[in-house]
């Protein structure tokens, strides 16, 4: 009976992917066209003038949307049908992976069902897995990278003075490594991200160090050194043909600026209304507007950071400076006007950040069929949906948080305690959250995180059933 719920949790999706596969057409507009652009690039002209005429955008994307169009013309079809095909791919992956983590904290069959079924069935990851926006290749890379991690964690426990100990180690940094170099060829934000999410493992070697445990210190270093190493490496050649092509050492060409223009809005002086302005921004759905009007609403869109951002470009280059000087005074400056007030800039990074769990009912850009369009678009319905798994997924990581502060001592000390594996859940998101809300978040950023809200929100259901149940 337990198998059957599991069969039927993944195979209802899959019948309904296969209606959508047929009934769905893409709609290419905005980033969905020059995506397109970058895949005939690949694929008539090869990487070569990719990094010729950049830099561009990641990479995965524009190479899986090449694979497809060489695919459609193998098979006399619109290239949009394998790329769906890679999609709901895709989806099938993380949920299979989501799956696996929550059988690792311990999580009834029926509630792990339940979860993975609304993850397969979920409008807005439905509508991700089926359009030409990229978003979807990053997904199972995800949850593979927290699996991968509690994996390494575990070994921990367990390393062997021996060279097959530490090729061991060096494996899974490796392991890691790679995952976090697949989620940054689609969200070029995981190299902040890895950086700040190793920081148990380096707590790790000086713990072991200083306890005289100088074997796990070592393997700890060799972990951190190979994941840092695999990643950095590559994401360095990538830059360096950057440099070498088109003249900028970069992965992508739109940090620096998003960050100051973000930056320098953030840091203007702040009144009451304008910080309550911020606050109803966050959830969308017209609500700052029809409180404050639509100026100081726009004062805290993505739209007018950009014009900032680009107003001081113009500037710096009508005094002929390069791109590499811009790039340089970008950072340096959002550095300066961070710590001129650090406390506003925490307190506007924190509100910026609750818009990572606005994420469900965000669809766009496919086209259903009129009966399905119906639902999909109907304000009440769409808003309401929105507006609930904000609230659960904002509670699930509140609740995972305050769970973790008051789990006993004792699970801390098992590596393979279900606590550990809630603490590299709640990590990732908080990490991932962290980095996109120095810059700014739009809904689409937090669908690669959907999946691990969906753990921690079967996780709350479990523990919450448990208290009623006894």
């Amino acid at each position: 009976m337990k198998n059957t719920y599991v069969k039927w949790a993944f195979i209802i999706p899959l019948l309904w992917w296969v209606y959508l596969f047929f009934t769905t057409q893409i709609v290419v507009v905005f980033d969905a066209a020059s995506y397109e652009d970058l895949g005939k690039m690949i694929l008539h002209q090869g990487w070569g003038e990719f990094f010729r005429t950049g830099p561009n955008r990641e990479p995965l994307f524009p190479a899986m949307v090449a694979s497809s169009m060489q695919l459609g013309a193998w098979w006399g079809i619109a290239y949009y049908y394998p790329l769906k095909m890679i999609g709901t791919l895709f989806l099938l992956l993380t949920m299979v992976f989501s799956y696996r983590l929550m059988r690792l904290l311990s999580i009834p069959r029926m509630i792990a069902c339940v979860a993975v079924f609304y993850l397969g069935v979920s409008p807005v990851m439905t509508n991700s897995s089926m359009r030409l926006w990229s978003e979807f290749a990053a997904y199972p890379w995800v949850v593979l990278a927290v699996l991968v991690t509690i994996k390494s964690w575990r070994a921990m426990d367990n390393v062997a003075d021996d060279r097959r100990g530490m090729r061991k180690s060096i494996g899974h940094g490796v392991m890691v490594g790679l995952m976090f170099l697949l989620i940054m060829s689609v969200k070029a934000v995981a190299e902040g991200v890895l950086v700040f999410y190793l920081w148990p493992f380096y707590w790790l070697i000086v713990a072991s160090w200083r306890r005289g445990n100088i074997l796990k210190a070592k393997h700890a270093a060799a972990f951190c050194l190979a994941a840092l190493l695999v990643f950095e490496g590559a994401v360095n050649m990538y830059k360096w043909e950057n440099y070498q092509t088109n003249g900028h050492y970069v992965y992508t060409p739109r940090g620096d600026w998003f960050l100051y223009g973000n930056t320098a809005c953030r840091m203007q002086p702040l009144s009451l209304r304008r910080l309550g302005a911020a606050v109803a921004y966050v959830p969308g759905l017209g609500v700052c507007p029809a409180v404050f009007g639509t100026e100081d609403c726009d004062f805290w869109s993505d739209r007018h950071a950009e014009d900032v951002a680009q107003a001081k470009r113009e500037a710096f280059k009508a005094q002929g400076a390069t791109e590499a000087e811009l790039s340089h005074y970008y950072i340096y400056d959002s550095i300066k006007m961070v710590l001129a007030n650090p406390l506003q800039a925490v307190m506007l990074w924190a509100v910026e950040a609750h818009k990572i769990f606005f994420w469900e009912s965000s669809i766009a850009f496919v086209a259903y069929p009129d009966w399905l369009e119906g639902i999909f678009y109907a304000p009440w319905l769409m808003n309401g949906l929105k507006i609930i798994m904000a609230f659960f997924s904002w509670g699930a990581c509140v609740f995972s948080f305050c769970y973790l502060c008051f789990s006993r001592r004792e699970s801390w000390q098992q590596s393979r305690a279900p606590v550990w594996v809630l603490f590299w859940v709640l990590h990732f998101i908080f990490w991932f959250t962290a980095m996109y809300s120095l810059f700014f978040v739009i809904d689409r950023y937090a669908f690669p995180l959907v999946a691990l809200f969906m753990v921690l929100l079967a996780f709350m259901a479990h523990k919450i059933a448990r208290f009623f149940v006894k």
